[in-house]
């Protein structure tokens, strides 16, 4: 019974195996997906709140560069919005209240204000040894030898808050954690730990990449099969593809795909191949919605083939992305702006929020979690002592 239950496991494994090396075996075309941002809107001018420590400094450093470099956005000098702030005392505590944003919507224009907090940033070392067993090479004897590890971690914990300067609502807010660590390791002692700001350099840079795609439109490289056999002309229109030729490639797989409509004498893997050639391209096009019909034709022919579910899959996500980017561009396009309400009068003869509304929008911003609870006990007790 053992041989049988093996050929029929081998024949049960064919199919997969069949398709893992037919993705190796045929050439890749290369294609850009892209994303819209992460708040649904497209942001044209922005400016970074105050930041209350060295550590929000320094994110909100790293986050102002990488969006300057990209050209996508304006940023508000940060020396210009200091002395906006010290010019109508608005203060720079990391604290932005209500009556400051209205105030910085006047001054600044249509913008939106991020607001970027490190809450935690707690750096550890730690070490640890492990026995391993060698044969050493020359004697052939098996040696003991003790590897030892020094590990630097960081337990790294943000908000960011994004923020529509003419209205003061919320467009979008995100917390941001993580914990990388970095290690060394040796067989003769402890060595040193990694450096600190090595890891420290880990946690901004994967809470700039965040932040980033809440604020601009990104992409991403995706890599997708494309046939070249010779039957119905799928060589030739790979070769126009590697000379950068995309239009005269199209046009030859559109030949062959004519071609396999009236040649029925080939081998049933090359029609379906067909079908999703003529769909790639478009794709590589960035004419989703045409490519959809071939690849959904493609694997409507062979049902079970890896490579045109993902395809299709790839396809339908673009379509999707293609649809939130123009929903992103509509909601972005210039509307008469309203004239923003006016503050209401505060109690205090200062024309400031009273200690009541202050602790009220302090209690708020805990209990959504953008406040952390030491800051919060801190704001508290601070507001407690005016009362």
């Amino acid at each position: 019974m053992r041989p049988l239950l093996s050929v029929a496991l081998a024949l049960l494994a064919w199919p997969v195996q069949a398709q893992f090396w037919s993705e190796l075996a045929n050439p890749k075309v290369e294609v850009i997906l892209v994303h819209p941002p992460g708040l649904g809107l497209r942001v044209e001018r922005l400016a970074f709140a105050p930041a209350r420590d060295l550590n929000s400094r320094e994110l909100a450093d790293i986050l102002t560069a990488d969006l300057v470099q990209s050209r996508q956005v304006e940023v508000v000098d940060r020396a210009h919005l200091d002395a906006v702030l010290r010019e109508q005392e608005l203060g720079a505590s990391g604290y932005v209240e209500p009556a400051t944003i209205a105030m910085l919507g006047k001054l600044l224009g249509p913008s939106v204000l991020v607001i970027v907090n490190v809450n935690r940033s707690d750096l550890s070392h730690n070490k640890s040894s492990k026995e391993e067993w060698t044969t050493d090479s020359k004697t052939k004897k098996d040696v003991l030898r003790i590897k030892r590890t020094s590990i630097t971690s960081l337990d790294f914990s943000a908000t960011v808050q994004v923020l529509d300067l003419s209205t003061g609502r919320v467009f979008g807010a995100q917390r941001l954690e993580d914990a990388p660590s970095l290690s060394n390791t040796s067989y003769d002692g402890f060595p040193a730990h990694p450096r600190d700001s090595d890891v420290r350099r880990l946690a901004f840079e994967t809470a700039k990449v965040k932040v980033l795609r809440m604020l601009l439109a990104w992409s991403e490289p995706r890599k997708l099969t494309f046939f070249d056999d010779e039957t119905f002309g799928m060589e030739k229109a790979h070769d126009r593809l590697l000379a950068k030729d995309v239009p005269g490639a199209l046009r030859l797989a559109q030949e062959g795909l004519e071609e396999s409509l009236r040649d029925k004498g080939q081998k049933p893997k090359f029609y379906p191949r067909a079908q999703y050639n003529v769909g790639i391209i478009h794709f590589i096009l960035g004419r989703y919605e045409e490519a959809l019909p071939f690849l959904r034709t493609a694997l409507d022919m062979q049902s079970d083939a890896s490579i045109f579910q993902t395809a299709l899959r790839e396809c339908q996500e673009a379509i999707a992305l293609q649809a939130a980017l123009r929903s992103v561009e509509s909601r972005s396009e210039p509307t008469p702006r309203s004239q923003p309400k006016p503050v209401a009068p505060a109690a205090t003869a200062s024309g400031k929020p009273t200690p009541e509304e202050r602790l009220q929008k302090i209690q708020d911003l805990y209990k959504r979690g953008l406040l952390e609870k030491k800051d919060f006990e801190a704001k508290k007790a601070e507001i407690l002592k005016e009362l």
